[in-house]
């Protein structure tokens, strides 16, 4: 037990200290060695660890074929030019830098309340990387904008993250009742994350400088482009068949291989584009996460602290959401609901703790940058790992996640 502990906090230093001088590999090859050691405990001691066949099984299919869907979509989207094109319309517009701050944040906040956080993010971070550079403007604000916008929007709706597709699924709240009940405070939530990056970033973001004009791109390759209609129908009829209820990972790759058929060439180029680190990433650390879990130590820990935790109608959710907040940076938001399925039930008012579950859960996304799959594919996908390492995401993150949880349970304590 104490063995697999020991793994599980070496992975996380590796991850969160990105710059270790003593073993500086990276997340993604830190979360594989994490893998791959706790395979190894399974030899070492019987028991212990995860042997190949449950090291395997962990690894959640649904998405790792999700974000490499969305990926290649996302990639075919670049290829034809959307996002170059899309960052210079903005440009042109000359918006000031604290207004596209809000646009950054709000849009992918409603953007990501039907079509999934981390879609959302894999195809809006080039666009916002190279709209800031286009602006030149810092890019790290408005990459913090993007992954923390889609994080406090995807709160909106029961299709908007994984863990408020298992809160659904978990207490039997329809989509329509969730909407109508969470959707309010969520929208608090979302302004309260736009207003509070205002002002955390504001001295970031009033420094302007000039924005190398992009060369001409030359006619032959403009030429050599595919179409960008195939790739936004794609997209279009995904989203539509997300709404829809369709299986969230064969959708997105069904779309894919649409896109790549329709444009009837080599797919290479398309596959190259593809964050395969991101992908390496999260399947190790569902491997790693899968190890902790099977100690059953997170539960023990839940049950051992759950006395201490405030008890009554009001206070009881007070404790339900700072056992959240912690838990979900710990072993991740869906994996902690499974494990604190039997506390939450136990709710003088389940129905409101499962809305709390939903709402704080996801808000918590934003404490830390390993809070949420959508903000490591933000500082994956562009390449942001120097400017946003695991220190510079707190020091937005936790004023950001205070606030936005505090002013949404405000909301839900006082229409109850």
């Amino acid at each position: 037990m104490w063995s697999v502990l020991l793994v599980f906090a070496a992975t996380y230093v590796l991850i969160a200290a990105r710059r270790l001088s003593i073993l500086p590999i990276g997340r993604p090859a830190g979360a594989l060695a994490g893998a791959c050691a706790m395979v190894l405990l399974s030899a070492i001691e019987p028991g212990a660890g995860l042997d190949p066949q449950e090291a395997f099984a962990a690894i959640e299919p649904n998405t790792i074929g999700l974000l490499l869907g969305m990926m290649l979509l996302s990639a075919s989207l670049d290829a034809a030019g959307v996002f170059e094109r899309a960052a210079a319309w903005v440009a042109r517009r000359d918006l000031s830098p604290v207004r596209l701050l809000y646009l950054v944040t709000v849009t992918s906040g409603l953007a990501s309340a039907v079509l999934l956080n981390d879609s959302v993010c894999v195809m809006l971070a080039p666009l916002v990387d190279r709209t800031a550079r286009r602006a030149g403007l810092e890019r790290a604000p408005y990459l913090l904008a993007l992954a923390m916008g889609a994080n406090a929007g995807s709160a909106l709706t029961l299709a908007g993250n994984p863990q408020n597709m298992l809160v659904g699924h978990l207490s039997g709240i329809s989509y329509r009742t969730y909407l109508l009940e969470a959707g309010p405070a969520a929208l608090i939530g979302l302004a309260v994350t736009a207003v509070t990056l205002h002002l955390l970033l504001r001295r970031r973001i009033a420094v302007r400088t000039p924005a190398p004009e992009p060369a001409p791109e030359p006619a032959s390759t403009r030429g050599d482009r595919p179409s960008a209609l195939a790739p936004l129908a794609c997209i279009v009829v995904v989203s539509a068949l997300f709404m829809l209820g369709a299986n969230l990972a064969w959708t997105a790759i069904g779309g894919a291989t649409a896109v790549i058929l329709l444009h009837r060439r080599d797919a290479n180029g398309l596959f190259e584009r593809v964050s395969w680190t991101v992908l390496v990433f999260f399947g190790a650390l569902f491997i790693v996460v899968a190890g902790l879990q099977k100690t059953g130590m997170p539960e023990q820990a839940l049950r051992a602290a759950s006395p201490f935790f405030p008890s009554g109608p009001t206070l009881g959710l007070l404790g339900l959401s700072i056992a959240m907040l912690a838990g979900c940076q710990i072993v991740s938001n869906v994996p902690f609901i499974l494990l604190a399925d039997s506390y939450i039930r136990s709710q003088p008012d389940p129905h409101l703790a499962w809305i709390t579950t939903a709402l704080v859960s996801t808000l918590a996304g934003n404490l830390t940058l390993l809070g949420s799959v959508a903000n490591i594919i933000v500082v994956e996908t562009v390449g942001a790992e120097r400017e946003i390492g695991f220190r510079a995401y707190a020091r937005v993150g936790v004023p950001v996640t205070l606030a936005s949880t505090a002013a949404a349970l405000a909301w839900l304590l006082v229409v109850r």
